[in-house]
């Protein structure tokens, strides 16, 4: 055996920073140590009994010891057994707190990160931190504190009584095997169902994460940063509570089959104190049984295998951390933007990804009057999405300004900015809750009569009168219960009850059927008046109305003007034109 925590302490500075979380549960911590104490002597003080209990029985051939001796290992038994899972159930019960306090704090960062992290790392990857590395980190380290503490105080007090003879258990293990088979099959039946329960749990965790995750861009505008906080910790509390239930059950089936085994030892005792008292059984006999119940090398190579736990734990670890230590979205905005008149300029933005040589965006200089409706068109990759991203800082500029209203974004706080915006895109984010809780994210104060308007508006009265729970009827997750349509018509309804100044929309018809991209065509129409609007356009017969139309290629734009115009002019715009005309696209 090789382990030194002192090592591992000393040069790995994920355990220490892991062991920080343990600080606040001192108390608990000590505890659990004075349980794991009294584990570990009820060892020795069996050996000891058992010494003293073989010189009465053997030597001085006191008749009491034939009922004292059973009595004792049984009351022995009992205190270890609730020693044990008293230490073990105080670990874990801290250990699940540290859980719980860790992914809060890894939930409030994932919300927080800027719009490239998102992109960096994808939905499962993230999940798994919160679940698979969160557990072994902290779950692993409970498992390596009993075996340190609790091992350890075993094998010396193991080693101070007794330190010769070879064991055998064949003799009990008849005995009590069948019983002990009977005791644990019935612990694991009740410990599957507790598992499929936490598996339940897990899942509502991931899916949650997942949602709002993929709908960072929805959570920043909407500043529901809280609203997410809140829904998230019921269901990260539920897996601290079935955690707890789960190590109870699993916990109980060593002392248990410990209590099976010792009531059959109690049994044999008994009858060999009775042979040694006819001169049937030696004293040798006798050790030797004794030494086969004190099993030390069990925790012997429980400690040996230390290493690789906390090399595991270390890894576990790390991943968190890793994500727990990116750099939060930076808001350094003081001006709060307020009743927006809906002025958007792009002046000479320039913008390259990390990392990349080229400029995703090349000195883009647009004026955008309040009010007034312009698409923006071109082939994919052209920069019109990248573009949008920067209006609510989505995207930091590295050159040039996008202000509104002449306000610099960089200079507004990103809360206020983000409450004069409203997106619907072609992804539409919908949750796993009703439909009323989906149309008043971001503004669960809404009054019925802002919901129903919002409803009327979007061309939702008929839909939602037609289901039995109307508005309170749910939408399942990603909202896959309601059809493509419905979906979009959903987010226009949550955008008309946000009533911001400016809407971007992202090609948010695209990938609907053409009848429903008629249906959807209205509700948009008559959510863009009175709006400054910025349309992302793939069916160029979805911005017949545009004040303007910017076409845009490689990052820059090649021209600009009326519908009208461009078709006259015969320039880019009417190629884009004439391509989905000869495809035969709605155009």
């Amino acid at each position: 055996m090789s382990f030194n925590l002192s090592s591992w302490l000393r040069f790995d500075p994920v355990l220490k920073r892991l062991f920080k979380y343990a600080l606040p549960y001192k108390g608990q911590m000590v505890l659990a140590c004075i349980y794991m104490v009294g584990a570990a002597s009820m060892s020795s003080l069996t050996a000891t009994l058992l010494g003293k209990l073989t010189d009465a029985g053997f030597y001085q051939q006191e008749a009491w010891v034939i009922v004292a001796a059973p009595a004792a290992l049984i009351g022995v038994t009992l205190l270890y057994a609730v020693s044990t899972v008293m230490s073990t159930y105080m670990l874990t019960k801290i250990s699940q707190s540290m859980l719980v306090t860790l992914r809060m704090e890894l939930f409030a960062n994932v919300l927080r990160l800027p719009f490239p992290a998102y992109l960096a790392n994808s939905t499962g990857l993230v999940s798994s931190k919160f679940v698979n590395e969160a557990n072994i980190a902290l779950g692993g380290a409970v498992s390596a504190a009993v075996v340190l503490i609790r091992d350890s105080l075993q094998v010396i007090a193991l080693f101070g009584v007794l330190l010769w003879q070879n064991w055998k258990l064949t003799l009990i293990a008849c005995i009590v095997g069948p019983i002990a088979g009977v005791i644990l099959r019935t612990i694991s039946k009740r410990v599957k169902r507790i598992v499929r329960a936490s598996q339940e749990a897990i899942a509502a965790v991931l899916s949650r994460v997942s949602e709002s995750y993929e709908a960072e861009r929805l959570v920043k505008v909407s500043n529901t940063y809280d609203f997410e906080m809140a829904r998230f910790s019921p269901i990260n509390e539920k897996i601290r509570h079935l955690a707890l239930k789960k190590q109870v059950m699993q916990g109980l089936g060593t002392p248990v089959t410990q209590i099976v085994t010792m009531m059959g030892v109690a049994v044999v005792v008994a009858f060999a104190l009775f042979e040694a008292q006819r001169g049937a059984l030696t004293i040798g006999e006798f050790i030797t049984f004794l030494s086969a119940m004190l099993l030390l090398m069990p925790p012997l190579q429980h400690l040996a295998g230390l290493n690789s736990t906390f090399a595991s734990i270390s890894v576990a670890g790390k991943s968190i951390f890793d994500l727990l230590d990116m750099e939060q979205e930076k808001d350094t905005g003081t001006h709060v933007l307020e009743n927006s008149k809906g002025a958007v300029v792009f002046e000479n933005v320039r913008l390259r990804y990390p990392g990349q040589e080229m400029e995703a965006l090349k000195a883009i200089s647009i004026s955008i009057a309040p009010g007034e409706h312009v698409a923006f068109v071109g082939l994919s990759g052209s920069g019109k999405t990248t573009l949008m991203n920067t209006v609510p800082r989505f995207w930091e500029v590295t050159d040039g300004a996008v202000r509104i209203d002449g306000y610099d974004v960089r200079d507004c706080t990103l809360s206020s900015l983000r409450s004069q915006i409203a997106i619907v895109s072609q992804n539409v984010t919908l949750f796993d809750a009703t439909i009323r809780e989906n149309i008043a994210y971001g503004k669960p104060e809404a009054s019925d009569e802002e919901i129903t308007k919002a409803v009327r508006a979007a061309a939702l009265t008929d839909f939602i009168a037609s289901l039995p729970e109307g508005l309170n009827t749910r939408v399942g997750e990603a909202g896959n219960l309601l059809s493509g349509g419905q979906k979009q018509r959903v987010s226009i309804a949550r955008a008309f009850l946000k009533n911001a100044p400016i809407l971007i929309l992202d090609e948010a018809t695209s990938a609907l059927d053409s009848e429903s991209e008629h249906q959807i065509k209205l509700a948009i129409d008559e959510l863009m008046q009175g709006r400054t609007c910025l349309i992302v356009a793939h069916r160029l017969s979805t911005i017949d109305n545009a004040d303007r139309i910017v076409v845009m290629s490689k990052g820059e734009v090649v021209e600009s003007g009326t519908p009208k115009e461009l078709l006259d002019k015969g320039g880019a715009y009417a190629d884009l034109y004439n391509l989905q005309m000869r495809s035969g696209q709605n155009a």
